[in-house]
């Protein structure tokens, strides 16, 4: 497994939200840990979204990873970089996608599947929830 790109907020000179795209085989593994509470999460994974645009055409990926279960809390501007971040991956790869989730989260349970825009009959097809009690 390698990884390919990370992105991560800092507040205070400490990281608060990171993100880490791997490759494992032909799978992506895309993991979002820690808290999103900025008013401008772009400012700092600006960066992370440029190099997954420019790194992901040229792996041989046929599966996706989208691994939340260490996401504790996200603001409303948190969703719009993390629907970038999702969306990007999708549009990019086409293989089915896996998305763990902690399983007694409300904010996983309900917000996940509109950032992941799973009401697209396309996305909703090949995506599949794991569910998982919170680590």
């Amino acid at each position: 497994m390698r990884v390919i790109t990370y992105g991560d907020i800092m507040d205070g000179g400490v990281s608060v939200f990171t993100s880490v795209a791997k490759v494992d085989e032909n799978k992506l593994i895309v993991s979002f840990s820690g808290v999103i509470r900025i008013d401008n999460p772009y400012k700092h994974l600006e960066n992370y979204l440029s190099e997954l645009e420019q790194l992901l055409p040229k792996e041989s990926i046929e599966t996706i990873e989208l691994d939340f279960q260490e996401l504790s809390f996200c603001n409303s501007n948190g969703f719009y970089v993390i629907m970038d971040i999702t969306e990007l991956i999708l549009d990019t790869i086409d293989g089915p996608v896996v998305v763990k989730r902690i399983k007694d989260d409300d904010w996983q349970q309900e917000t996940l599947p509109i950032l992941l825009n799973i009401d697209e009959p396309e996305i909703e097809e090949r995506t599949t929830f794991e569910e998982y009690s919170e680590l």
